[in-house]
């Protein structure tokens, strides 16, 4: 069997692919008898067998064990191996861990990883001991049992598997570490790497066994961290000098440093004062070798050092700079801890020397890399990802600048002073080095330049203070503009530099005078119309732009808006990516700042122009949405002649590709050129274009008719939404072949999406169409009110998705909110609903409890309020009908031995279901309007804001009082985000409340706090809604809410 098994093997190898299938076919019925996978295992053993036909033996070992070993293996497939054979097996493949050649061991353990997956620990128990067994043994042992090791614990285990795994493994584990003699750096950084992924198993069971894991990590931190800092103390060029993957160990500790401070906080942070300064050590000790590998442009320069000993065993490739970003990433959030002021700062209050240190290595480590030059000069898109500050691209410089941002959020006067000092040496020594003919004395200085750009909104915000306290400038700006940046403009052997100058002058542009900026501006505009600069620079320019239009005045645009349009218009069908998107973004911002700039002839062109873009590039996410984003601008233009226009231009061609039959490749066009036409509505008022509800209007309802794709559906929906909110008359006014209005032509797609068959998350806007259509067409909608109310409810008996039920629940909310509250609980009053049970309700008792059940879950400013108001009324009237408060609806949780102080995961929900109180519908009314009053701005006695959740503790008391990631007493930054969010910037983000069609209707000059306080004083002074004899069914939380809304004014 072996023989036959080989000669497959060897086959598989073939050039010619005739050959090669025929032997995994050959191969696929050898396995289908035991002998076949035990060949297998001895072909990996058999010293006599060619290596590279050895080594295909294990490759082909996963295979087998997916489709034989176990049926719980979603590739399983007859006959499965006999236990017997699976003992011959495993002890086969575990011997290979052995084997003298690194191949055969990286095979091995591959293919032991598999089984291990399945048969661990129940049919394989003495896994775990033999190889703990191995790790004792020889370095190829080790090495092979660490390549099983390492996949061994990626897999999810119970606490029950875990105690093994901190008691047996972790302390053989440990002394391989610190064993530098015997195995090499690799393997002893994946020790590390198997230590940190024990730590997030920990995580993961915390809060189900807090007990069994604190004690686990009481026993593990101390030994683990007084490794680490023995290794971090070491001299790191040296050790790097000595064995460059030396770099891997310490690339490991900093990120297991990062993990502590997400899971395990307090057995870190008391080393830090420890830590801190030895990343900065350990930077500073390898600047010369990063300088040489990776900055120098001099002749004797080199490329940094390839790892050899194991490739794949952790990172194919190991540089300084993933060193870098590690601790970048580690310090960013520790210089935000309690003990991070003793750390960094003097006696005074000033930065000392650490601090200093943390902004020296981000300067030197964030300057451009040969690696970088050649890269962006070849690759426009490249460059544009990297240097963006918007994009989430993570490399060394996001992560330094990040370090750098959370240290000027702490401290910002002495993190400023440190930058004002370090600035002007590098401007003093670059110029130096540029005298003495070094090539890269460009570099230290662009560096600077980039990072003070990249804090430049926390520079702005400082400078802004001291002018307003009368104090002198704590970072002199001026001396770059003086000084520094106009011979830089020109500096064209040198062009990152050169294009860092122009971006630089555009993020400070707000403090320059407009003749200055004018002037820069300019400048930036002739760059992009030469012929003579290199692509970094027109990068660069183009980026000024767009800073410019952020920070400084419509009248200093104006002069140069038309040629910078005229300009970046022709690129469009020249560029890709990430520079594309830079261009459009450019050009929107150039109109949206220059609102002149744009009328009903040249929109035409620019219209034109990104339409063919968009065509070009349905299938990219971005440029779709970028596309959408410009053409709501241009729609939203104050000039009136320009929307027509735009409708004119495109609405002929969005109908088409709306309503065109689609193939497998065009499939997705349909739904976004719906998301295109909406953005053409979203924020305009009314009225709309005729020729919109004929063309693109039109071509939505034909295609919802029948289509089945979610996205077509969801945004049609969300177009005629619009549409009706918009220009309601329109769509009364238009009439199809039949005689049929816009609005009947709704009303029987509404009998298509309340269908019990209709997807939900495809409906999951209907229930704001009915809304809206309530709110706009009423009296074309009463005839057919009754059945379209019945036909919701009795969706909503069999409805699923939380999403699904809460856009159900909103038409009644807004009825109940409306002068038709009482003929609406009369219309839900008079007819029952047969159940899934089998058992009946009324339509109001469904709708109650479906609106109770999901208010949390209603979103959008608009919606909130309409359920607010709706539940207000409701809630005032209660006590003077029966209707109301003889429904029982689902209460509070209640908490038990099973849920106490645990999260309920989804899968600890399914085996023992959450249980609720039932409580009368004003109760629970009361309890919602309790909790909601506490989110409205206007609330009185609206103090800090409560915690209804269940509290969780993070097991972190050194985080800062006032950090953002950490609670506190005091009045901190959370608590300042906190009153923006309430008072103007949450609302702002809110599309809802900037529509204008909102904004006009009545519910909307609601103060939706004072009016919920003024229900609940009214109630609570008359005894209505029998408020007095609910207060005791009330939490304390509760309690304290309505005692605060009752006494304070």
């Amino acid at each position: 069997m072996e023989q036959k098994v080989l000669v497959c093997l060897q086959a598989t190898l073939s050039p010619e692919e005739s050959t090669r299938k025929h032997a995994e076919e050959q191969l696929k019925q050898l396995f289908l008898v035991p002998e076949g996978g035990l060949s297998l295992a001895r072909i990996l053993l058999a010293q006599e067998v060619d290596l590279s036909q050895r080594q295909i033996s294990p490759s082909h070992s996963p295979q087998y064990v997916n489709q034989h070993w176990t049926p719980a293996s979603a590739s399983f497939q007859h006959p499965i191996t006999p236990i017997e054979v699976k003992g011959e097996i495993r002890p086969l493949i575990f011997s290979g861990l052995s084997d003298p050649q690194r191949k055969i061991r990286s095979s091995a353990a591959f293919a032991l990883s598999t089984i291990a997956k399945y048969d661990w620990p129940e049919d394989y128990p003495d896994l775990l001991s033999s190889l703990v067994g191995l790790l004792s043994g020889t370095p190829n042992a080790v090495h092979g049992a660490m390549r099983v090791i390492s996949d061994f614990v990626r897999n999810d285990l119970s606490e029950d598997q875990l105690l093994p795994v901190v008691q047996d493994l972790l302390p053989a584990v440990l002394n391989i570490l610190g064993d530098p003699e015997r195995h090499s750096a690799t393997t002893r950084a994946q020790t590390i790497s198997v230590f940190r992924q024990t730590l997030r198993m920990l995580e993961t069971v915390k809060d189900e066994h807090p007990a069994s894991v604190k004690s686990a990590m009481d026993s593990l931190s101390p030994v683990w961290l007084k490794a680490f800092t023995q290794l971090l103390s070491l001299d790191a060029a040296e050790e790097v000098r000595k064995n460059w993957e030396e770099l891997s160990i310490r690339i490991e500790i900093f990120r297991t440093f990062s993990l502590y401070h997400n899971a395990f906080p307090k057995y870190l942070h008391p080393h830090l004062s420890s830590y801190i300064p030895l990343s900065i050590q350990n930077l500073k000790s390898l600047l010369p070798s990063f300088h040489s590998y990776y900055l120098s442009n001099a002749e004797d320069s080199h490329e940094p050092p390839s790892p050899t000993s194991d490739v794949g065993m952790l990172d194919p490739k190991i540089d300084i700079t993933d060193l870098a970003c590690a601790i970048f990433d580690f310090l960013t959030p520790a210089v935000r801890t309690k003990n991070a002021p003793s750390i960094l700062l003097d006696g005074q209050g000033n930065g000392n020397e650490v601090m200093q240190g943390v902004v020296d290595v981000v300067l030197d480590y964030t300057q451009i890399t040969r690696e970088n030059e050649e890269e962006w000069m070849e690759d426009p898109n490249a460059f544009v990802i990297d240097e963006d500050d918007e994009t989430e691209q993570y490399g060394i410089r996001t992560s330094g600048y990040d370090l750098i941002g959370s240290m000027m959020d702490k401290w910002p006067h002495p993190v400023t002073s440190i930058l004002q000092s370090r600035v002007q040496h590098k401007v003093h020594d670059s110029a130096g080095a540029r005298s003495s003919g070094n090539p890269d004395w460009w570099k230290p200085l662009e560096s600077a330049l980039s990072l003070i750009g990249g804090v430049s909104d926390d520079l702005r915000n400082i400078l802004e203070d001291d002018e307003a306290d009368g104090k002198t400038p704590s970072f002199d700006v001026q001396f770059l503009f003086d000084q520094v940046i106009p011979g830089l403009l020109s500096q064209s052997e040198t062009p990152f530099l050169q294009g860092r100058a122009f971006v630089f002058a555009s993020q400070f542009a707000s403090l320059l005078s407009d003749s200055l900026a004018g002037q820069y501006l300019g400048a930036a505009v002739h760059v992009l119309d030469s012929r003579d600069v290199s692509v970094p620079v027109k990068i660069s320019a183009v980026k000024t732009i767009k800073n410019f239009c952020r920070h400084v005045s419509p009248e200093i645009m104006q002069p140069q808006s038309r040629q910078v349009l005229s300009l970046l218009l022709p690129l469009l069908p020249e560029i890709t990516n990430e520079t594309l998107y830079l261009v459009l973004e450019t050009i929107r911002a150039v109109f949206a700042l220059d609102t002149d700039l744009i009328n009903g002839d040249s929109v035409v062109e620019v219209a034109s122009r990104i339409y063919d873009v968009w065509v070009r590039y349905t299938d990219d996410p971005v440029t779709t949405a970028i596309v959408e984003e410009t053409f709501e601008a241009l729609a939203s233009l104050p000039n009136p002649s320009v929307a027509p226009a735009l409708v004119r231009l495109i609405g002929p061609k969005l109908a088409e590709a709306i309503s065109t039959p689609v193939d497998d490749d065009a499939v997705h066009i349909p739904g976004e050129a719906v998301q295109l036409a909406n953005s053409l509505i979203r924020t305009r008022g009314g009225p709309l274009e005729p020729e919109l509800i004929g063309s693109v209007t039109v071509a939505v309802m034909g295609v919802l008719r029948s289509t089945d794709d979610m996205d077509v559906i969801q945004h049609g929906m969300i177009h005629l939404t619009l549409v009706v909110r918009k220009d309601c008359d329109k769509l009364i006014q238009w009439h199809d072949s039949e005689g049929n209005n816009g609005i009947h032509s709704i009303f029987h797609l509404l009998s298509r999406f309340l269908a019990p068959t209709f997807s939900e998350s495809g409906g999951i806007f209907v229930g704001e169409l009915v809304m809206h259509l309530f709110r706009k067409a009423g009296s074309v909608m009463a005839p057919v009110l009754p059945d379209l109310l019945r036909a919701v409810v009795g969706r909503l008996v069999t409805a699923q998705l939380p999403s699904f039920i809460q856009t159900l629940v909103l038409p009644f909310a807004y009825l109940f909110g409306t002068e038709y509250t009482t003929s609406t609980i009369d219309l839900l009053s008079s007819f029952a609903v047969p159940l899934p049970d089998g058992t009946e309700k009324s339509g109001l008792e469904v709708v109650l409890a479906a609106w109770c059940e999901h208010s949390d879950t209603i979103t959008g400013s608009w919606n909130i309020r309409v359920s607010d108001l709706g539940l207000s009324k409701l809630f005032a009237m209660s006590s003077q009908d029966q209707r109301l408060s003889g429904v029982v609806v689902r209460g509070d949780l209640v908490i038990d031995e099973r849920n106490r102080d645990t999260i309920m995961t989804r899968s600890r929900t399914r085996t023992n279901p959450n249980q609720y109180t039932q409580i009368p519908f004003p109760l629970k009314a009361f309890k919602l309007i309790l909790k909601d009053v506490q989110a409205e701005p206007g609330a009185k006695g609206k103090g800090k804001k409560v915690d209804y959740d269940i509290e969780e503790d993070d097991g972190d008391e050194d985080w800062d009082d006032d950090d953002l990631l950490a609670g506190g007493d005091g009045v901190g930054e959370f608590d300042y985000l906190s009153s923006w969010l309430d008072d103007k910037g949450g609302n702002e983000n809110d599309a809802q409340d900037d529509d204008e069609d909102l904004k006009s209707d009545p519910l909307a000059q609601i103060d939706m706090g004072q009016h919920l306080t003024d229900i609940l004083r009214q109630a609570y002074t008359d005894g209505n809604s029998n408020i007095h004899q609910m207060i005791d069914s009330l939490s304390e939380v509760e309690k304290k809410t309505l005692r605060d809304v009752l006494t304070l004014s």
